[in-house]
């Protein structure tokens, strides 16, 4: 293009010297002068041009290179000619590690068999344009992350020379979205359950409390005795599910005492013969001596420990072990437990924590124990995990911060 301007004014500048000279007002050294004068004055109007094609590009350029958002162009082939500075921080790879290669590498396994990489370059091409997929990508270290892409096809003149993608890091929007929706349905179905709670208390309480005046006057051996133990029995085990609705229906309240977590665990041990009853299920423990006390409310961390230890109990259906363990870290202590059971399918442990999701069976748990569990360590700002593998057992992972 700077040739063409260049060539174009050479032939006006000509054109002007026959003309100036056919008109006979001027000498050749005069001319000559006039004719300086022009390329002086045209010299510096291709010099602002130039000056203002490169502050311009270079505009731009930098606002691709340096975007927070992944930019990242394709060839006709799909190979990465574009990596800017925000694919670098997103995904951790380098310019020079990805030029020249598939774009489909940033794919997770699991959305490449699916067709992801076929299901892109289909609608770019047919349309021109993809504006606001959300989908999943991988890491430089493995880790999956949420993403927006928005990709169009680049053109020149009728023919496409290749696209450019922009991708967004969505990860933390994607999880404030979902507690926002936990915590929605949380309050909803809070509500629900503890009008149902209550609207059932005053009835079970006047049935148990007849049953067991009328048990008071029969003997074991009675024809009425075993039917009305059964209603007492019902009845109780029905108020324990209430109760357990009510305290899922209410907010947690964090009443912290100085206290020791291996004391904790040590009396849940002791009471967990109750649980195990006639089962051949031994528990063992792990406890780090030097842990120091730390400030959290020993009731509530006892429901949510004795819930994992009985979960677990009731898990087996032979002989098994359990093992509680302790370690204590620079700001944080780890309670760990571990067992030998049957484990968890992997398409339902992602559910376990839904309030109401039960794997027990009807009529056996109401499905808020882990619910509550996860409530507990949220609310003394710690984080629990769990792996587990069929037929091998499972492990819960709970880090309390000491302060």
């Amino acid at each position: 293009m700077e040739q063409m301007v260049i060539s174009e004014l050479t032939r006006q500048k000509e054109e002007l010297r026959e003309k100036i000279s056919r008109s006979g007002k001027l000498n050749a050294v005069e001319i000559e002068g006039v004719l300086a004068d022009v390329d002086a004055c045209l010299g510096s109007i291709i010099q602002l041009m130039k000056d203002g094609k490169s502050a311009h590009e270079k505009f731009f350029s930098d606002i691709i290179l340096y975007s927070i958002d992944a930019i990242v162009g394709l060839d006709p082939e799909f190979k990465i000619f574009l990596w800017n500075k925000g694919a670098e921080d997103i995904f951790g790879y380098k310019k020079d590690e990805v030029m020249g290669k598939d774009f489909d590498f940033l794919i997770p396994d699991y959305l490449r068999k699916k067709g992801e990489r076929k299901f892109l370059i289909d609608e770019v091409q047919r349309n021109g344009f993809l504006a606001n997929y959300e989908s999943e990508r991988i890491t430089k270290s493995g880790k999956i992350i949420s993403v927006s892409i928005s990709r169009f096809a680049i053109f020149n003149d009728k023919e496409s020379i290749g696209s450019v993608g922009i991708l967004r890091d969505i990860t933390n929007v994607k999880k404030l979205q979902k507690e926002l929706r936990e915590r929605e349905n949380l309050a909803l179905i809070g509500e629900v359950v503890s009008s149902i709670a209550h609207s059932l208390s005053n009835p079970l309480n006047i049935i148990s409390g007849n049953a067991d005046y009328l048990l008071l006057n029969r003997k074991e051996n009675s024809p009425e005795f075993d039917e009305l133990k059964t209603i007492v029995d019902e009845a109780t085990r029905i108020t324990k599910s209430l109760r357990g609705l009510l305290n899922f229906s209410r907010p947690i309240t964090v009443e912290r005492t100085r206290n020791s977590i291996n004391d904790i665990i040590e009396g849940i041990v002791a009471n967990s013969k109750f649980a195990i009853g006639n089962k051949s299920v031994t528990i063992k423990k792990e406890l780090d001596k030097g842990l120091p006390e730390m400030m959290v409310d020993k009731a509530q961390i006892e429901d949510a420990l004795s819930n994992l230890v009985i979960n677990s109990i009731q898990a087996f259906t032979g002989k098994g072990e359990i093992i509680l363990r302790t370690q204590g870290y620079d700001s944080k202590i780890m309670i760990e437990v571990t067992d030998n059971g049957p484990g968890i399918p992997k398409e339902i442990l992602e559910k376990i924590y839904q309030p109401f999701f039960t794997s027990k069976g009807y009529g056996k748990g109401t499905g808020l124990g882990l619910s509550i569990v996860k409530r507990i360590i949220k609310e003394h700002r710690g984080e629990i995990k769990v792996k587990s593998q069929v037929g091998k057992g499972t492990t819960f992972v709970i880090m309390l911060p000491l302060h």
